[in-house]
C-alpha cells in the first residue's frame, strides 16, 4: 500500500513491481535494548530442533545467552567461528540470536523479495546484508493486487514473497513448502494457539480455509511440518473512529463500543468510509449481517456463493445511493489524511492508520467491536524456483525472531512468536504486557502526552482524558533503544485498543486476509456496480 513515510512504512516510497530497491541500506537500526559488548571471538554451534537449542557464550562484557525449548528432532551444524564482528557491538546487541543468521563470506547471488512494503523494512534488509552478507533487492506490490501480480510472474524473478492474498498463488502451485523445522522458534504450544487450533476461536465453516492458507497439505493440519505461508505479522482489523464526533470511547478488553453497523448509522451519513476492495467489503458486510440474523451463509465469510453475493450487494445498495458510505479508500495516505482532517468521522481501516491519525494530533480510537474485529495474518512464501533455498529459510526465521517480534509492533502487529518469554524479556514488562495482556501504562495519560507523545503540542496536554488516550502513540512512550521503565499498571494509564491477545481472539468470529473467494471476479463484478452508484 501507499501512505505517509513514518512508523507504518505502507507507504508512497514503496515501488510497485518492476521498481526494485537493491541492495538496501540504512542507518541506525532499531531495537528495544541497548547492551554493550566486546567480541574478540566466539565459536558458534547452532542445534536446530523444531524449536532451536542454542547455548552462545560470548568473550568479553556481553552476558551469557542461553535458550533451551523442548527438543523434538535435532540437526546440529558445524561450529562458525566468528574472528571479526560483521557490525559494531553495539549494533548487534539488538538483535539477539544474530548469530544464527551470521555468514562469513558473502553470498554470491541476492535475495529478491516481492511484495508489501509493510513486511520489508529497511532496518531487515539492513541487518540481512550486514550479518547475512547478502544483497536484498526488493519489489514492492500494493495489497489489493499483489495476488495476481505474484500468479504472473510464475514463480520467477523471486525467492521470497511477503503477501496478504494468497489462494491464486497455492492454486498456481508456484511455492514450496516451508519446513517447520527450518525456523528454530517455532513451537506449536507457545505460539498464539489460533494458528493452532483456529477451531476454538473462528467459526466452523471458516476452519478449513484458514488451514489452507496456513498449511502446505492436508496432512500438516494436524502434523504442523510444512508451512504453505509463515505469518509475519498479524492483528485484528475493525473501525477506526473520531471521538470528537463519536459519543465513544474505548477501554482496552473492558467493554464493546459499537458494531459495524455503526458505517450505516444515518446520523454519520457522508462521513463514513469503506475499504475499496471487493474482497473486504462483501466479507465485512457478510459478517454483521450472519452475526445479526439478516442473512445465513452456507460457507466461510471470505468465500459467498453468487447468491450470497448478491444479497449482501442488494443490503448495501439502497445505503450506497443514499451518500451514506463517502468513499471506499484505496491508497494508505488518503484514508489517513480525510480521518486526520476530519472529513471522515469513522471507517473501516488498518491500525496503524488509526496510529497515523494521532500522529496528526486528531484524537482516534480502534473499536472493540460487537459482533467481533476480524483476525488475520500475512507472511512469507517460498517460490519454487529460488536457487538460495537456504538463505531464504533463515530470512524467514529471522521474522521469527525476537527483535522482529518487537520492532513489527510500531504498526500494532503480532507475529508467531510475540508472545514469547523472552520477546518480552526484550521489550520489557510494560510493553510487552501493554501489547499482549491487556494491561495498563506506568505513566498516566496525562504525562505520556506532554512527555512522551506531544511535547510540542501544548494545546493538545489539558484534554480530557477521554481524548488524550485517544492520541496515544506506542511508538513514542516505548521509543526504541530505550531503557524499558519499571513500575506497575498506573489506574489511568493507557489501555491498548481491543484488549489482550487472548481477549481479541475469543471476540473474533472470522479471519479475512490472506484468504480469496473462489467467485473473485464476481466479488468484484458486484463491487464496481456499487462503487458506480456513490452520488457524484
Amino acid at each position: 500500500m501507499s501512505g505517509k513515510s513514518n512508523s507504518v512504512n505502507r507507504r508512497t516510497a514503496a515501488k510497485i513491481i518492476g521498481g526494485t530497491v537493491a541492495g538496501l541500506v540504512v542507518g541506525g537500526a532499531i531495537g528495544y535494548l541497548s547492551r554493550g559488548a566486546e567480541v574478540i571471538e566466539r565459536t558458534v554451534a547452532t542445534t536446530v530442533t523444531q524449536v532451536r537449542t542454542e547455548t552462545v557464550t560470548v568473550t568479553g562484557t556481553a552476558p551469557v545467552t542461553t535458550v533451551t525449548p523442548p527438543p523434538v528432532t535435532t540437526v546440529t551444524t558445524p561450529a562458525t567461528t566468528i574472528t571479526e564482528l560483521p557490525a559494531p557491538a553495539e549494533y548487534l546487541a539488538k538483535f539477539p540470536n544474530w548469530e544464527y543468521y551470521y555468514s562469513p563470506t558473502p553470498r554470491p547471488q541476492p535475495l529478491r523479495y516481492l511484495g508489501g512494503s509493510w513486511m520489508m523494512y529497511p532496518e531487515v534488509a539492513e541487518f540481512w546484508e550486514k550479518v547475512h552478507k547478502q544483497k536484498v533487492e526488493a519489489s514492492y506490490l500494493d495489497l489489493f493486487i499483489m495476488a495476481q501480480r505474484i500468479v504472473a510472474t510464475e514463480g520467477y524473478g523471486w525467492d521470497v514473497a511477503g503477501t496478504a492474498r494468497f489462494p491464486p498463488i497455492k492454486k498456481a502451485g508456484i511455492i514450496l513448502p516451508i519446513p517447520a523445522e527450518k525456523l528454530p522458534r517455532f513451537d506449536p504450544n507457545k505460539v498464539p494457539q489460533i494458528f493452532i487450533h483456529p477451531e476454538r476461536y473462528l467459526r466452523p465453516a471458516q476452519v478449513p480455509r484458514f488451514k489452507y492458507n496456513l498449511w502446505f497439505s492436508e496432512e500438516d493440519y494436524t502434523t504442523y511440518k510444512n508451512f504453505a505461508l509463515v505469518p509475519n505479522n498479524w492483528n485484528f482489523d475493525s473501525i477506526t473512529y473520531l471521538p470528537e464526533k463519536l459519543p465513544y470511547e474505548e477501554e482496552g478488553g473492558h467493554k464493546f463500543s459499537f458494531s459495524y453497523s455503526e458505517l450505516w448509522n444515518p446520523e454519520w451519513k457522508g462521513r463514513t468510509m469503506m475499504q475499496d476492495e471487493a474482497f473486504t467489503v462483501f466479507s465485512e458486510t457478510a459478517n454483521e449481517l450472519e452475526a445479526t440474523g439478516q442473512i445465513t451463509l452456507s460457507g466461510a465469510n471470505t468465500n459467498l456463493t453468487k447468491e450470497e453475493v448478491d444479497r449482501v450487494y442488494n443490503f448495501l445498495l439502497p445505503i450506497i445511493k443514499t451518500g451514506q458510505i463517502r468513499t471506499f479508500w484505496f491508497k494508505y495516505g488518503d484514508a489517513v489524511n480525510l480521518l486526520s482532517t476530519r472529513e471522515i468521522w469513522l471507517g473501516s481501516t488498518w491500525q496503524p492508520i488509526c496510529y497515523d491519525t494521532r500522529r496528526a494530533g486528531t484524537p482516534a480510537y480502534y473499536a472493540r467491536l460487537v459482533n467481533g474485529p476480524f483476525f488475520w495474518f500475512n507472511g512469507d512464501i517460498v517460490s519454487k524456483h529460488t536457487p538460495i533455498l537456504e538463505d531464504v529459510y533463515k530470512f524467514i526465521a529471522f521474522r521469527t525472531d525476537v527483535w522482529w517480534s518487537a520492532f513489527i509492533t510500531r504498526n500494532g502487529y503480532g507475529t508467531l512468536t510475540s508472545n514469547y518469554d523472552d520477546v518480552r524479556a526484550y521489550m520489557g514488562a510494560e510493553f510487552f504486557d501493554w501489547v499482549n495482556n491487556g494491561q495498563r501504562t506506568y505513566l498516566p495519560i496525562d504525562e505520556i502526552i506532554k512527555n512522551w507523545c506531544f511535547p510540542e503540542r501544548p494545546e493538545l496536554w489539558n484534554l480530557e482524558d477521554r481524548l488524550l488516550h485517544a492520541l496515544f502513540l506506542p511508538d513514542k512512550y516505548f521509543p526504541p533503544g530505550e531503557k524499558p521503565r519499571e513500575g506497575k499498571p498506573h489506574p489511568r494509564g493507557n489501555l491498548r485498543d481491543l484488549g489482550s491477545i487472548e481477549d481479541k481472539q475469543k471476540i473474533t468470529r472470522y479471519f479475512l486476509s490472506p484468504d480469496l473467494p473462489d467467485e473473485l471476479d464476481y466479488y468484484t463484478e458486484k463491487y464496481n456496480d456499487l462503487k458506480a452508484q456513490l452520488p457524484v
